[in-house]
């Protein structure tokens, strides 16, 4: 921390006078992986990195650098003064932003999963790998940990710090040709239930033995978290930003206001308190607001930073990222409002249906409807007179998300904590009418 801020106050005099802002971060990290059921790497890494910005009658720098020394900062300075005389000028350009009041936020720190040793998380591998051993079974995956410090900073007297720690389990388990995963992050590692992750994997591995070819067509989904979550983040990325919607991009222009998802879809994005809450203010220091951007249904506001809120003519979230950013703002501590149906309730209410563990490979396709395509993976299932009748092979799906989340059927009471673009805390659910197009062989 005192390296950090001492590193600022040394930039700040070289800067020379021009507007200057400095974004550092130190990480630490660990990560043991495994393989067929043994330890195939264990890394560590400690990281300081620094990013400078620097602004002049509208024209602007940036140098990037991952040493604090003297002669270091000397020379970055110098050139990115060098560099900035001969920008061109940007009439959009913001000055950087004033100091503002910041909510402490959530304390995300948690010192036992900071200093989590190799032996832990090889422990936790080892427990996996001797239960798959024995029933034929091949468990891969990881186990990591990691701590990091943030500061942003600039010379008109704006410090922001935060801290948090992390810790992930991964897990995914082969039984012949059957495959099951599961994953839980958190930022201590005593909410972590190992057990659960692991026993969730192999049962599904072994249920997804013999998989059948299922026919193309429209079904009804059941989506566990984590494929849920993937298809929320592609849509609130690409249509509750700022910049998206400044431009005409996003599906919610000219909507908002109106119903247009299901009325079982609540959708917040919360970094303060949230269920998927973190830093407490943006890339241009600004304190992160509550935004409900969906209430049962019904489009209600857009993300912003400075430079959109400016255009849009209201006044920023706090939701930019690392400027300058192409993308925009955006949304990155999301939540879904968790429903009252168990997984069991879900597809106990699936007459004809599938059930999707995990999606990947989405990508998008079209951003005014949200058409994603993308694969299942890792336990896929038919369902039939609400019950999981057979394991099928992996298929491609081709859908709107807007079509989709407007055909909310139900919506789960459990809700997981993920990673995504940020975070994102999301149920199971259940869609009517998803297009899946074929199968596939992976």
């Amino acid at each position: 921390m005192k390296n950090i801020e001492t590193a600022c106050k040394k930039i700040f005099r070289l800067a020379k006078g021009v507007q200057c802002e400095v974004m550092a971060e130190k990480r630490d990290s660990a990560l043991t992986r495994f393989a067929d059921n043994v330890i195939s790497q264990n890394v560590a890494s400690s990281a300081l990195s620094f990013s400078v910005r620097l602004l002049d009658g509208g024209r602007s720098a940036k140098m990037s650098f991952n040493q604090a020394d003297d002669a270091t900062l000397k020379h970055a300075i110098s050139s990115g003064l060098e560099i900035l005389k001969h920008q061109k000028k940007d009439p959009a350009l913001l000055p950087l932003a004033k100091p503002r009041a910041l909510a402490a936020g959530k304390n995300l720190f948690d010192r036992e999963t900071a200093e989590l040793a190799p032996s832990f998380r090889a422990g936790k591998a080892a427990e996996l790998a001797r239960a798959c051993r024995k029933a034929g079974q091949v468990a891969c995956g990881t186990v990591d940990n990691a701590s990091s410090e943030l500061v942003l900073a600039n010379n008109l007297g704006l410090f922001a710090r935060y801290r948090d720690t992390s810790v992930t389990h991964s897990v995914t388990v082969k039984d012949h040709d059957g495959s099951g995963w599961a994953e839980q992050t958190s930022h201590a590692v005593n909410r972590i239930d190992f057990a659960r992750l692991n026993e969730t994997a192999r049962a599904k591995a072994a249920a997804s033995r013999r998989p059948r070819d299922p026919k193309p067509g429209k079904y009804t989904v059941v989506l566990e978290p984590q494929a849920g979550a993937d298809l929320i983040t592609f849509m609130s990325a690409y249509s509750f930003g700022g910049q998206f919607y400044n431009e005409g991009r996003s599906f919610a222009c000219g909507k908002l206001g109106k119903q247009v998802l299901s009325p079982l879809l609540t959708l917040e994005d919360n970094a303060l308190d949230g269920a998927a809450a973190g830093m407490p203010f943006d890339y241009e220091g600004q304190p992160r607001t509550r935004v409900t951007l969906v209430e049962k249904g019904v489009l209600k506001a857009i993300v912003h930073d400075r430079k959109t809120a400016k255009k849009a003519k209201t006044v920023s979230t706090g939701h930019a990222l690392p400027q300058p950013s192409y993308f925009g703002p955006l949304a990155i501590n999301l939540a879904v409002k968790p429903g009252t149906a168990t997984l069991q309730d879900l597809i106990k209410g699936t007459e004809r249906g599938i059930l999707v563990t995990q999606l990947h490979y989405t990508n998008l396709l079209k951003a005014q409807t949200v058409e994603m395509t993308g694969m299942t993976r890792n336990g896929t299932f038919m369902i039939e007179n609400g019950k999981i009748s057979y394991p099928i092979k992996n298929m491609r799906f081709t859908q709107s998300m807007v079509e989709a989340f407007a055909n909310i059927e139900a919506m789960g009471s459990e809700a997981e904590l993920l990673q995504g673009w940020g975070s994102i805390s999301c149920p199971a659910m259940r869609l009517s009418g998803f297009n899946f197009s074929s199968a596939t062989k992976f």
